[in-house]
């Protein structure tokens, strides 16, 4: 059975008792500018890309470290289309909504008792 984004949160909603909002980047009703500081790094990315095309040949020989990062880097953009591409889909950025800052709740440091027994050394630690 498929489920939406959108209809789990309602569901974590209804069992926790907690209000939870589907939309991130929002602080205190404003809205985060995240959607255009991504378009920017998208469009420096593009250029760059685009002089690199122009610099290398289809006989280039790129160090192994080289090909690595343009091998991660297409693979993290390719990631990310995908993941807004489905959220589109699901309707995850159809509207904003303010988001959720959770409570964090007040925690005692946890007291950890053990014992230590001098022979499972050997006296050699002041080497270190």
């Amino acid at each position: 059975m498929k489920i939406s984004k959108k209809r789990l949160f309602e569901i974590l909603s209804e069992e926790c008792g907690v209000a939870m909002n589907t939309s991130p980047g929002m602080v205190g009703g404003e809205i985060d500018p995240e959607g255009g500081l991504a378009k920017r790094q998208l469009s420096d990315i593009a250029g760059y890309s685009q002089e690199l095309i122009e610099m290398l040949q289809d006989e280039t020989q790129l160090e192994a470290w080289v090909q690595a990062k343009l091998t991660k880097a297409a693979d993290y953009i390719k990631t990310v289309k995908h993941y807004v591409e489905y959220g589109m889909e699901e309707g995850a950025y159809d509207q904003v909504l303010p988001q959720m800052d959770p409570e964090i709740p007040e925690m005692e440091p946890e007291v950890v008792d053990f014992e230590y027994d001098p022979s499972e050394f050997d006296g050699n630690d002041d080497q270190y």
